[in-house]
């Protein structure tokens, strides 16, 4: 029975420290053609978003530009939004990873995957 609730907290330790990953997002876009991603954000906790460049490739399929935060009501740390705007610059392939987390930690709390294919 010890065994048992041992393994029960373990599992569970793992599932906290573990960074919440979403099902990726996929995108089909033509040359020129522009989205808008939009991440739910809380900068006043620390954590904001921003791009993994080691973990993404094919950044040079598109043009990323950071819209910047939105507040959301209007109260000292209330969560807001942050926009970023992907512009296709010639077929291909790209995924870019989008990491949540604080600057002065390496883990990220959550990620979010999106594949692009640039087509004609």
């Amino acid at each position: 029975m010890q065994k048992i609730a041992l393994f029960i907290i373990c599992a569970m330790a793992l599932a906290l420290a573990a960074p919440v990953a979403r099902a990726q997002q996929a995108m089909r876009l033509a040359p020129g053609e522009s989205r808008v991603l939009t991440f739910a954000e809380n900068p006043s906790t620390g954590y904001t978003w921003a791009i993994d460049k080691a973990a993404s490739q094919g950044l040079d399929i598109v043009a990323i530009e950071d819209l910047g935060h939105s507040r959301g009501a209007d109260m000292p740390g209330a969560p807001g939004t942050r926009r970023w705007s992907l512009r296709a610059l010639k077929p291909g392939h790209a995924e870019i990873l989008f990491a949540n987390r604080r600057p002065w930690e390496r883990t990220p709390i959550e990620t979010r995957r999106v594949v692009v294919d640039v087509a004609q």
